[in-house]
């Protein structure tokens, strides 16, 4: 049967919006990945000495740019890392300075891991779900490289290290939604109404001209 161009019309706009948004979303985060792979390899040297955990820096971008975030969201990001970062490696700064990285053995880790993790995920049932995730990453990472590495770490600069590389996701998650357009909820919003209106005075026109040919008849 062939169709009409009125219908290839209707057909074409169509197309689910949430397509559009995932491939958005795909390529924010993309662009944040570019960033922190930019940094992490052509980056000054004062940077890349600093970000020694450029691996956790992409899982940052994962945990942000998802489920179609805006730049809000990734202001908001900015404030969930900074209070992860705060939760997780302040605690692990006393541990590591006063037991000595060296110190740590396979219970000293489990024990100093579920004790992090029991006060990030058990009391806080406010916290956002992002900012456990983070916390959570930042502890294992933190206790378990301590106990593998032992005398090689700085109680000090090990916590700041991992600090600096989740300061980078959340960097590069700002920018990935300011280029190469600012991603605004309410553009988001205005963009679905405009959508919706479009298609919906395409489908009543179509109704008006199949009655209008139906009554030629």
């Amino acid at each position: 049967m062939e169709r009409s161009p009125l219908n290839l019309m209707v057909s074409f706009f169509n197309i689910p919006p949430l397509w559009r948004e995932c491939l958005s979303s795909a390529f924010r985060t993309a662009l944040a990945c570019t960033i922190v792979a930019g940094a992490t390899l052509y980056g000054p040297l004062s940077i890349t000495s600093l970000i020694t955990f450029p691996a956790f820096s992409y899982v940052v971008v994962i945990l942000i740019i998802i489920n179609d975030a805006t730049l809000g969201d990734s202001l908001r990001g900015c404030w969930l890392g900074l209070y992860a970062t705060i939760q997780s490696l302040g605690p692990a700064m006393l541990s590591l300075w006063a037991i000595g990285p060296n110190h740590f053995s396979k219970g000293t880790t489990s024990i100093a891991v579920a004790l992090a993790a029991f006060v990030v995920v058990l009391p806080s049932q406010s916290t956002h779900l992002i900012a456990k995730r983070i916390s959570l990453g930042q502890i294992v990472l933190v206790y378990v490289l301590a106990y593998s590495n032992g005398a090689h770490i700085d109680p000090i600069m090990h916590p700041i290290h991992l600090a600096a590389s989740t300061a980078l996701g959340v960097i590069a998650c700002v920018v990935a939604l300011l280029l190469p357009y600012p991603r605004f909820a309410c553009y988001q919003v205005i963009l679905s109404f405009s959508f919706m209106l479009c298609l919906e005075t395409l489908i009543r026109l179509f109704f008006i001209c199949k009655m209008e040919y139906m009554s030629m008849l």
